[in-house]
This record gives C-alpha cells, structure tokens and sequence, in this order.
C-alpha cells in the first residue's frame, strides 16, 4: 500500500496551485484601476460604526467585506506578476532636491539635489515652532492660479521666496515646518476643510485629465515630427508637477492625521478600538491618492520615475497612517495599499522591512470578499508567500501567513495547504519545516479562540477551527503514517512535532485524539509493513492517545491497547517492524515509565533482552535491541528493574555482525558514565580482553569503530590518569595487561592515539622502554653475561613488579617492542609539530646512545641460535623488527654503533638459511634507506640480481658500502660489534643470494609494514636507485629471451630454479614499474610505455613458452601456479606473524586481505 494524499475534489485547482508556488518569482502587473463599492458619503456620519468593540472571547468581525472588482470601462485586469522590477514601489525615504538657481527657465526649477547634501548645507536648524502660518497655506491652495496649475503648491514646499526668513532652511526641513503647521493644535477642523476644499478642485482635475502620466515622443511616431524638443519638455515639466503636487498633498492629509492622533493622545477621549472621526473634505483628498496608486505605476517615463516612486511611497505612507490610527472608512484606504505591499514582499529585492509593513496590515485582509472572481490573482500572491523565503525566515512573515490560514475561507485553507505540501515533497530543509511547524500550530492556536454563534452546529468549535483540522492537520496526520516515501514521512511530523511537544495541553491531546483516532490503530495492523513502521513512530508521539476528558479507567484501557500493539510490532514477521517495534518501546517506557504497569514494563523488557538480542534471523534486530537497552539506561528509574536483566548480553558482545558488537560497547560506555554501576558487572573483563584482542586479528580492523570504543573503554583501567597515578603504576598495570592479554594490549595501544594526548603517549613509550630495558638486564644476569653497556635509570621509589621467569618472558618482551613501536607510529605525525617538541626531546633522549643497539643485539644473538624453538625464533624476530622502526624514527647520529652493526650483518650472515636470512635482513636494509643510504641499497641489491643472469656480456654493478658512523668513534661502539668492523672501517660486501635479493625486494615493494613502505618511497623518488634496480631486473628479461631462443642449448640454465628466479625478478619489475606511476596520484592510472611493452611481451613470449613446457614435461605446472616467492622462515604452526611486518616471510603480490599491493 503506497497510498499518498486522499484524492482531491478539484485537481486542476491543485496543480495550478503547486504550478504557482514552485514557479520562479516573477515581476507583477497592476493594473490602471482597481475599485471598489464606495459607501454613500452622504450617510456616512450618520452611519457610525456601532461594532467597534469585538464580542467577549471573539476577535473583532469585518467591518465591510470589499470586492477588489475592476471598472467597466477598464482594459487592464489586475496581474501583479508581469511588472517590471523598477516600476514596483521601493521601500525608500523621500528622495527630493534642493532649489537651484533658475537659469533655465521653468524646467530648470524642477531639479533637486538629495536631503543628505541639503543636511550638509543647511545654515540654521528647523524652528521647533511652526513658521509658516495657516494662512500661507491657504494663499497657495486658494490663489486662483492654483485651480487650473499646480505650480503655486508646488513652489510653496519647494521653492521658498528670495526673501524669505525660511531661505536658509533645507526642502526637508522647509516641509517639515509646512507639516508641524498643519500638526499643531491650532490647525482646527474649520481651517481643515477650509484647505482640503481647495486641494480638491485642482487634484480631482488632475486625476481626471490624468496630467501626471507625461506623453512619451515614441508612442506616435506621426506626430513625432510635430511636437518641438521644448514642448516636450513643457509636457515633462507639466506631469512633474502635477506628481510633486499630488505628494504634497499626502504629506498635507498625513501631517493632519498626525496632529488628530496627537490630540487623542492628549485629551484620551477615545480607546485604541474606537474610530476616530475625520472630516468628509480630507476624505475625499486622501480617497482621490489612494485611488491614484495603480494608475501612477503607468508614468514609466525615465524623466520623472524618481519623482513618481516618491509620490508612491508617500501615499503609501498615509494610507497605512489612516488604517493604523484607525481612522473612520478606514477600510477604504487598503484595496490598492494592500496588492502593492504584497507584491513589493515578494521581489527579489524585498527586505524584511517590506514584510514587517505588510504584516501591520494583516488584518485588513480579513475585509476582501475572496469569493470573488477579481481577487483571483491576488490569492495567488498570497499562496506565493508560502515558498518564499523571506516570509518563513522573518517572525512577521510566519505571522502573516498564519493569518492567512485564519480567513473565514475553506477553500483558501485548503489551497494553502496544498501549497505547503508542494514546498515539504520539494525540500527538507529543517529550518523551513521548523517554520510551518510554527505556522500550523499558531494557527490551529489561534482559531481555537474563533467561535461561530451557533455552537451546536459544530459541536462548540468554529469553523475556522474545523477547516484548519479536517482540511490541513488530518491530511499531514494520514502522510505522517501512510507516505510511500520515508523521507516524506519524516518531513511532516517534523511539521506535526509543535503539537507533540505541546501534547501536555488538554486542548492539544484533545484534538489529536480526535483527527489520529480513526488513522493511527488501523494503521498498527496494516498489511504494508512500512505502514506499520510509521504508526510505530506516530504511537510514541501521541502516547496515551487518549480523551482528556474521559475517566482513569478509560485512560487505563488505552494505556493497555498500546502496550498490545507494541507487543504486536515486536512479533511481527517483518525485522524492520520489529526493529521499530523495539524502539517504540523503549521511548514511550523511557518518557512514561510510572505510568505504565509494572507487569507490562517486564512483558516488553523480556521481549527486547530475551528475544530480540538474540534473534538469529537478523543483526539489524539484535543491535536495535541493545541500542534500546542503551536508551532506557539514560532514565535512572530504569535502572534497579534493568540491572539484574543484563547478564544475557555478556555473549552478544561477541557476535559476528560489527554493527552488534559496536552497540554492546557503546551500552558499557553508557554504563561507565552511570554511578551504582559497573560495566565489568556486565561484561566480565576476561570478555573484554578476549574481544579486544580477537578485533586485532583476521579480517578484522585493529583501528576499527568497535577495537577504538573498546579501547576508549579500557583507558582508564590501563593508563590511569591523575596527579596521584605515578608512572610505577602505569608500569606495573601495562606489564600486567602485556603478560595476561598481549593481543589485546597489541590492539589497545594502536588504538592510543584517540584516547590519550602526545605527552602521556610519549610517557608510556618511555616507560615500556624501560621496562624492556629492565627485562633484558635481567635476562642477562641470569646467562651471567655483561650489563655495563645497557643503562637502566629509575627514578628513585619507581619499581617494577613482574612476577615470572625471565627466561619464558621473550614473547613478552617482544610484545613490548612492539607496542613501543605501535605508539610511536601512531604519534609520528604529530611529533613533527612544533608544540610537541618536548615529547620530541624526550623521545630521542630515551633512545639515544647505545640502548637500541645492546637492546637489538641481545634479540639478534638469540635468533642466531639454533637451539631455541620456533616460538623463541618468532618472539626474537618480532623483537628486532620493532627495535629497527624505532630505531629509524632517531637520528642515526644520536644511536651509536647501529649502523655499523647492521652493515657488519650483511656480511657475516652468509652461512644463514635464505629464508631466515631474508626475515633479518629485510628490516635492516629498511633502516639503512631510511637513514639515507638508499643509493647504497640499490646498488648492493642491482649486483647480486644482475650477476645472475649475466650472459655474454658482463652486466655486473660492483658496489660496497663504507662505513662511517656519524659522530661515533670506535670507542663508543658495543664490544660486539666492535670486533666485526676493520680498523680502516671499511667493509667489503660479498654478493648476497639471488632467493635473499629478491626475498628482500619483495619486502620492500608490498611494503608489509611502514618502514618498508617508506623504503619503497624512497627507492621510487630516487632517480639513480629506480634505475639502478630497474636496470637489473630487466636482466631477467634479457635471461628470458635466450632461455626461449638459445644460440647453444648447452651454454643455457634450463633449470626450474633458474625459471623460477627469472619469474620472481619479471614480477618484481612490473611491480616496481606500477608503484612509480602510482605516486604520480593520477586516477585513473595510465601505464608507462615500459610496463606496456613488459605486459605485452610476457602475453605475447613468455606465457606461450611456459605453456609449451608445461605440455613438455609435467612437472613444471606446479611452478606456473606458484603465488609466494619465499616461504616463511619458520614453517608450520609456528610460523612468524607480527602486528607490526605481518608474515616476514610472505612477499607475494596480493596480500592477505585479497588486495593488490
């Protein structure tokens, strides 16, 4: 079932709603009229309004319901979306000039320059009392010039005498002091009509010849031969007065609406819902301006536009004076104010400012008759408002727009409603679902308030009430449950979420009890499981979904229906149902745990612990019963019932899924934050350990989310922090861990660096240096051999408890060198920042002298030894590796003898097996490149592969190393290694074994562990040991082809170990030409021309002949099939594996994990 929306009565309606809404912001247009039903002036005083005041618990009713209908006569019908963006109306002060000297004639006069500059120049601030008198107002109104010109008001407010004492004053200042005349309380109603009177005449002329609207020289082009460059300006200069006249007059109607407020203030003879009186003179003045604001949109002239967007702004200004000093007809004066304030909100260009003066008006809307057919365009550009950005962002906006929905108007609910259907399905922006959240429930709020006369119709709510509910709420309540898509579903409730959070308020439970209680326990039992899922979500925001006004009982039953349907969700066939199911019951018992019976608490925390944490059908569903668990923890009441129900999950923490083993440690991370619990109650620590340790091993990611958390949970216990923690207790807690769980203490410490800062890192690694410094002092005074080279420094009271035999603590001292090893890897990076230069410091002070060097020689000499088992092998070998990467993050001049040590190595191993060979030598020529002999290497390599396969010419690269021991002299080298070095300290390096060469360039090329990787590194970036290596690899090939194409059959090696030596140096040559193309980055990556013709060559050469041999002798098929090219040096169950290199032995191309390397 994906049902969406109930089907619509009127689709088309609906479409051209969404059309609108989802359309981009156009420009409107206005038309040349816009009228309405005028009220008979001649009644109009008799005719008081007897319905100021609004009915107890009522808001006021509409005074007159407008028709915003278009003349007869009239050609343009209202469209507020076609207008040009410069003829809408900008929110803007008066832009006026200053007078000019008149050199140019009339014209001239017209042009002004801005207040700021008047501001500048102004000699002497504004009188504080009028300076103009009433009578000067009435020479420039009644002159009988004024009634056939507006030039005497015009010159009145902008052009003062020569002589007059008001010269010096600015055109804003001059027109304030005109206005302050009119303000003052001497301006008596007498004087008013006495002035509007003779205002009258002129501007009913105007608006009748419509003189403002200038006659543009293209509109005919006949005459345009006709009428001369002055005319045209005579026209020009004519349309501006008359628009500066009509701005005079809305500054003339405004001051005396000003002064009539500020005598209602004074003599407080009226109350704010009282309408105030006006004069039928002023009336008319102010009706002819407002009638005048569309038709003004028309004066498009370029000449005069500044001046029209002024006289605009001014008449806008005193209409919203009249509506907001609640003047008498009132409502006449919002017909065309309110389509132009709508239509100005809603340009790209719109301020919040521009939203705040229409929201002022709101409630002049309730005065439009939305019945009829003329008021179809404006209802689009309020269904507009909707989607726009500004209105959802602004406070006034939101309260607009709520507004709307209280019209006494069902279908303009319903078309609203549709349009914040179309804006959720389009986007999920949080903050704009927020916003109708807002707007939905202030609205229902608000109409709760709104009742009908006839309350038995409605059973006591009110239409508005009902429409809100039937038309917009249920319709979000039936999407909130049945949405085909779940994004959708969540989109809405975050709309429903305010009535959720409010659902405390007997109003709010009331209502959706009434509009979800048909919807929501059908839906529990619907046959779509996503429906189900979706009422399990409705169930915990509505829950009790009950009458407020109905009994305990009552209460107590619908308490036990949803307990029923919970338990329902959770036996559900479906694992998502039951995974919601569970979730379900987690929060409503976490929100109302005292409210629901005991006896139903333990049916649904049975559910969840016995069944679903161990529902082998799904992982999802054991680790949604965990995650419930973790959630009914963070409730303390929860606690007591929920301690001694936990002992089942001690096996869940070992389960195969991630996801589960994930959610039960973050449940003992939960419970470690909890006072009166333990999490080792839970999970006993030999578990933990077990788990800790198995995270670090097989396919399992030693840094992963679930070896991290586990780590995090573990920190305290074995790096305490704390001023009284001493480092002899560290110490003594990581031996204890090392000899109890070392692959667990393995997989902890790589997992440090996000629990611990660099300086307690670079603590702990000083203090299991020196407890691996102390394990091998005491090894040594066992065999009765030398310690004075080892230094051991404990600060005094610091001692180390290990109880053991020393001789069996190899595997742990390797474990320790190893974890020494982990810990510096993972801080390497940081160390290299300037503000851990100390940790630095002491790092390198630890490590300097010749500590590595008695440490890795003792490890060294016991490997050498072929009476020690395999295990005692590995522990050594695991021993010297660690020792070698940390040797090769110290300067090699602070570690004395270690170089020539290593150095000695290569020359006096040569009587070693090849496979232990190449498991000690590796690590070394890796430290070697990291000190900066990387040349060196590759040369020394080049020659024992290139010697190989020599043919008729002599490939051989000689090559040896000198030994020169950085700021070393032979008296501060170990006595061990003393003896292998010549008194010239040159030593001659014999070629190794073509199995060790290309055992060790294995190593180097898979790059197993990161010294290896940084050898690679360094060997590629060179550009004389890439060619050096290259060079002899490519020997083999040569090998090759006179292998295939023999001039003597008896002169070639056709030996299996030959071919297979050929194999080996071919695959590690494509390797070596891979990794240089890979470090250039590029994805995807192009092959060289070299590694082309190396591929193409061996498909096209080399696999024929092979297959051609195989057919020959068939023996030789089990080379074809060969993957690693050294075996392990040691074999069997005991073969060499370390966290830190891996298998030593394994140097093939793909790697455990079945990547490439």
């Amino acid at each position: 079932m994906t049902t969406t929306t109930p089907p619509s009565n009127d689709r088309t309606t609906h479409d051209a709603i969404v059309a609108a809404v989802a359309a981009p912001p156009t420009t409107p247009v206005l038309p040349e009229r816009l009228s309405y039903a005028s009220p008979d002036r001649s009644s109009r005083k008799k005719k008081a309004i007897q319905h100021a005041t609004p009915p107890a618990g009522g808001r006021s009713p509409p005074l007159r319901r407008l028709r915003l209908s278009t003349p007869v006569d009239a050609t343009v019908a209202f469209d507020p979306i076609a207008t040009s963006p410069s003829r809408i109306i900008p929110e803007m002060d008066m832009s006026e000039e200053e007078e000019v000297a008149d050199k140019g004639g009339v014209f001239a006069r017209l042009s002004f320059s801005s207040d700021e500059d008047d501001d500048k120049t102004v000699a002497t601030a504004a009188a504080t009392t009028p300076i103009f008198s009433h009578n000067d107002l009435f020479a420039a109104a009644e002159a009988k010039e004024s009634i056939l010109s507006c030039q005497l008001v015009v010159d009145f407010f902008y052009h003062p005498d020569t002589d007059s004492t008001a010269n010096t004053m600015t055109i804003r200042q001059r027109r304030d002091a005109i206005c302050d005349t009119v303000k003052s309380p001497k301006f008596n109603k007498a004087r008013a009509r006495r002035l509007f009177a003779g205002l009258t005449p002129l501007l009913r002329k105007v608006a009748e010849e419509e003189s403002y609207i200038p006659t543009d020289n293209d509109e005919d082009d006949d005459d345009e031969g006709n009428s001369t460059i002055q005319e045209l300006e005579a026209m020009v200069m004519e349309s501006t007065q008359c628009i500066m006249f009509l701005r005079c007059c809305a500054f003339l109607v405004e001051a005396y609406l000003d002064g009539i407020l500020a005598k209602q203030q004074t003599s407080r003879r009226s109350s704010q819902q009282q309408k105030i009186d006006i004069i039928d003179e002023t009336f008319s003045v102010a009706e002819m301006l407002h009638d005048l604001l569309f038709p003004l949109q028309f004066c498009s002239s370029v000449k005069i536009i500044k001046e029209v967007m002024a006289t605009q702004s001014a008449i806008l200004s005193m209409c919203e004076k009249w509506w907001h000093g609640n003047f008498e007809d009132r409502e006449q004066m919002v017909t065309q104010l309110i389509p132009l304030l709508l239509v100005k909100s809603l340009e790209d260009t719109a301020q919040k400012n521009d939203i705040k003066r229409l929201c002022s008006i709101r409630e002049a809307i309730d005065l439009l008759d939305f019945e009829d057919e003329s008021i179809l365009t404006l209802k689009m550009h309020l269904l507009r408002t909707i989607g726009n950005p500004l209105f959802l962002q602004s406070v006034e906006g939101r309260k607009f727009i709520t507004h709307l929905f209280l019209l006494d108007d069902a279908s303009l609910v319903m078309d609203l409603h549709r349009a914040v259907k179309a804006e959720i399905v389009m986007g999920e922006n949080k903050d704009i679902l927020n916003a109708y959240a807002e707007i939905y429930y202030n609205a229902w709020k608000a109409s709760t308030d709104i009742k009908e006369d006839d309350d038995d119709n409605n059973e006591g709510m009110g239409t508005i009430q009902t429409s809100i509910e039937e038309n917009a709420l249920q319709d979000f309540m039936f999407q909130v449950i049945h949405a085909a898509n779940p994004s959708t579903a969540k989109s809405v409730r975050t709309v429903l979420d305010k009535f959720y959070l409010h659902k405390k308020s007997p109003h709010v439970e009331a209502m959706l009890h009434r509009m979800y209680g048909p919807l929501l326990w059908r839906a529990l039992s619907a046959s779509n499981s996503r429906v189900r899922q979706q009422a399990s979500v409705v169930l915990v925001d509505t829950f009790p979904l009950r009458d407020p006004s109905a009994t305990e009982e009552w209460t107590h039953l619908c308490t036990k229906k949803s307990v029923e349907a919970l338990m329902s969700l959770m036996r559900d066939d479906v694992p998502g149902v039951r995974v919601a199911g569970s979730r379900a019951a987690a929060m409503i018992l976490s929100l109302f745990w005292v409210k629901v019976p005991r006896a139903d608490t333990r049916t649904l925390l049975n559910q969840i612990i016995v069944m679903h944490a161990f529902d082998s059908n799904s992982s999802t569903v054991r680790a949604a019963a965990v995650n419930v668990i973790t959630t009914l923890l963070q409730e303390e009441t929860t606690h007591d019932v929920l301690r001694p129900l936990l002992a089942p999950i001690v096996n869940v923490i070992h389960d195969k899924t991630e996801k589960v083993r994930l959610a039960v440690v973050n449940m003992l991370l939960s419970i470690k934050k909890i006072r009166g619990m333990k999490y080792y109650h839970v999970v006993p620590a030999n578990h933990l350990l077990a788990r800790l340790a198995e995270e670090g091993r097989g396919r399992n990611n030693p840094r992963g989310n679930v070896a991290a958390s586990l780590s995090n949970l573990l920190s305290n216990s074995f790096f305490p922090t704390g001023s009284k923690k001493a480092m002899t207790d560290i110490i003594n807690r990581t031996l204890r861990l090392l000899t109890d769980s070392p692959g667990a203490a393995v997989t902890f410490y790589k997992n440090a660096y996000s629990q611990l800062s660099v300086n307690s890192i670079s603590r702990l690694i000083a203090a299991l240096m020196k407890c691996l410094r102390f394990l091998v002092v005491e090894e040594k005074k066992e065999n009765v051999e030398d310690v004075s080279g080892i230094s051991l420094l404990f600060p005094e009271g610091e001692l180390i408890e290990y109880k053991g035999s020393v001789q069996s603590s190899t595997a742990l001292m390797a474990t320790i060198a190893e974890s020494v090893s982990i810990l510096w890897e993972s801080i390497g990076a940081q160390l290299k920042n300037a503000q851990h230069e100390n940790a630095k410091q002491m790092l390198n002070i630890e490590f300097s002298g010749n500590v590595l060097t008695e440490v890795y020689c003792h490890f060294e000499t016991k490997f050498e030894n072929d009476n020690l088992k395999d295990s005692k092998l590995v522990d050594c070998l695991r021993a010297c590796i660690a020792i070698l990467n940390c040797a090769g993050k110290v300067d090699e001049s602070k570690i004395s003898g270690l170089r020539a040590h290593i150095i000695g190595e290569l020359s006096n191993k040569s009587d070693m097996p090849a496979e232990r060979r190449i498991a000690n030598l590796s690590p070394n020529v890796a430290l070697l490149c990291a000190w900066g002999m990387t040349e060196d290497v590759a040369r020394y390599l080049a020659s024992s592969i290139s010697r190989i396969f020599a043919g008729d010419t002599d490939e051989r690269v000689n090559g040896s190393f000198t030994l020169n021991v950085l700021g070393s002299s032979r008296k501060s080298l170990p006595r061990s290694v003393k003896k292998k070095v010549a008194a010239d300290e040159a030593v001659p390096l014999p070629n190794l074994d073509i199995d060790v060469c290309l055992g060790i360039l294995g190593h180097i090329l898979k790059g197993s562990y990161p010294a290896f990787a940084l050898a690679r590194e360094s060997i590629l970036k060179s550009k004389t040991a890439f060619n050096t290596i290259a060079s002899a690899l490519q020997a083999a090939k040569r090998a090759a082809e006179r292998m295939i194409k023999p001039r003597n059959e008896e002169d070639v090696d056709m030996s299996f170990t030959m071919i297979r030596h050929i194999s080996i140096s071919i695959e590690c040559y494509g390797r070596l030409l891979i990794h240089k193309e890979a470090m250039k980055g590029e994805i995807p990556m192009k092959l060289t021309p070299e590694a082309k013709s190396l591929m193409n060559w061996v498909t096209n050469t080399i696999v024929p002949a092979l297959a051609k041999l195989a057919s020959q002798d068939n023996d030789f098929s089990r080379f074809i099939s060969y993957v690693c090219p050294i075996s392990s040096a040691i074999a069997g169950k005991n073969r060499i594996s370390s966290p830190i290199v891996g298998n030593p032995g394994d140097t093939s191309f793909v790697s455990g994990r079945g990547s490439l390397n």
